[in-house]
């Protein structure tokens, strides 16, 4: 048996969780540089706003309606996020993080009758001690597993749903609404016949084979009650790490675009030193905004570093210089990113045979480790290189609606009168 806990609305509740005042009122969330809407809570629902919709497009109805917006808060929900995680994995060891937002539990060593008890016990304990609200559905497969998770969110309305006869439901649940399908399958299985998700579990293995492919026939068995989806072990290390984000405004001179290039380093840097490798390739791209009516300019270059490394200040150092090559006056550019590729465990780095004649090597690791221990103890750049500006930082995203870190800064401790 498969548990699958999921975060109601869950950056909203992120959101609530320090505001007891937006209880029952409805919230939005935004996208970086607060551009369309990535998360509502029910009541915003009900008002008509959609996902993913442009937030120029909903601010008259949020005026009128008095709805409270919020810019993304990532720290916070990361914070978050990893409090319900840990709390789930004491309570069930066999544990598949698949979202932010959202687990997987094989629950094997529960006794049927004390699957939903145990739920509501786990639901408990997360609302406890995180104060975040959680559904949980609970089935043969993960897939099942899915599908009692949203029948318990948008059909029954209550937080645990165990689906013990899944045939009376699964012809009440459209086909493209199943884990997996999407709209351009949905599209195609409407197209066939397949409308709901009780047909697409009658439908032969072989057909949706030949006509789809092996993850869609599966999925097919995992209707049926075939478990066919293992949980998956934690993540391999990245290969590829990128940073990249869009400005607060169009950036003209070198000097602000070069400072936000090396902040994404030393962030890509950061991420690289927390999976203990060290990276032998760097990409660097710029780009002015496609959407406009400008003159439009999307130049990139990698290059391969001369020793594996994971110290800030070398990515910095020659990701500067490709900037350099990239960098044209005139173009007003919309966004800088960068990407650390070929990546590999720190044990096997070759150094170079000239490496005596690299400073930055000699007290690489120490440094850097001293860095990420200041800035995660007291706050994430409370020590950082001088490349990153001194100055206020015009390129910085727009995120004029941010809540405090209640969880992460000191400074953003939540203050009881």
């Amino acid at each position: 048996m498969f548990a699958l806990v999921d975060a109601n609305n869950f950056y909203a509740s992120c959101e609530r969780l320090f505001r007891p005042d937006l209880a029952g009122k409805p919230i939005i969330v935004l996208s970086n540089n607060d551009g369309c809407v990535v998360a509502r809570s029910n009541e915003a629902k009900a008002l008509g706003i959609d996902m993913a919709i442009p937030y120029f497009k909903v601010k008259q109805c949020c005026y009128q309606h008095q709805v409270h917006v919020f810019s993304s808060n990532y720290t916070l929900y990361g914070d978050l996020s990893a409090r319900v995680m840990t709390l789930l994995e004491m309570g069930c060891p066999n544990i598949e993080v698949y979202s932010i937002d959202e687990a997987f539990l094989q629950v094997d060593d529960q006794s049927f009758d004390g699957l939903i008890p145990w739920a509501e016990k786990q639901q408990q304990i997360i609302k406890q001690h995180v104060g975040i609200p959680v559904s949980i559905g609970i089935g043969k497969t993960k897939t099942l597993a899915k599908v009692a998770n949203h029948i318990a969110k948008t059909i029954l309305r209550q937080p645990v749903c165990l689906l013990d006869q899944p045939e009376q439901w699964l012809s009440r649940i459209p086909v493209d609404e199943v884990w997996g399908i999407g709209k351009r399958w949905g599209r195609k299985l409407q197209a066939l016949g397949i409308i709901n998700a009780q047909q697409l579990a009658n439908t032969p293995y072989d057909y949706l084979r030949k006509h789809f492919n092996v993850v869609l026939a599966r999925t097919a068995l995992e209707l049926q009650g075939q478990s066919c989806l293992a949980l998956e072990a934690m993540s391999e290390p990245k290969k590829n790490i990128v940073a990249s984000k869009s400005f607060g405004q169009k950036q003209i001179d070198f000097t602000p675009i070069a400072q936000a290039l090396s902040t994404h380093c030393a962030r890509a840097c950061e991420k690289l030193r927390t999976q203990s490798g060290v990276a032998n390739y760097l990409h660097v791209s710029l780009k002015t905004n496609r959407f406009s009516d400008q003159l439009q300019y999307h130049p990139h270059m990698g290059i391969k570093l001369p020793i594996a490394t994971d110290d800030s200040r070398m990515v910095i150092a020659y990701a500067k210089k490709i900037l350099g090559c990239l960098y044209k006056p005139g173009f007003k550019y919309h966004k800088v990113g960068v990407m650390l590729g070929d990546i590999h465990p720190r044990v096997f780095k070759q150094n170079s045979l000239l490496s005596s004649s690299q400073p930055m090597s000699q007290d690489s690791e120490p440094l850097m480790a001293m860095l990420d221990q200041i800035n995660r103890r007291y706050g994430r750049h409370q020590i950082y290189l001088a490349a990153m500006g001194m100055q206020k930082q015009t390129w910085k995203m727009q995120s004029n609606r941010k809540s405090p870190a209640y969880t992460t800064c000191w400074q953003s401790l939540a203050k009881v009168y």
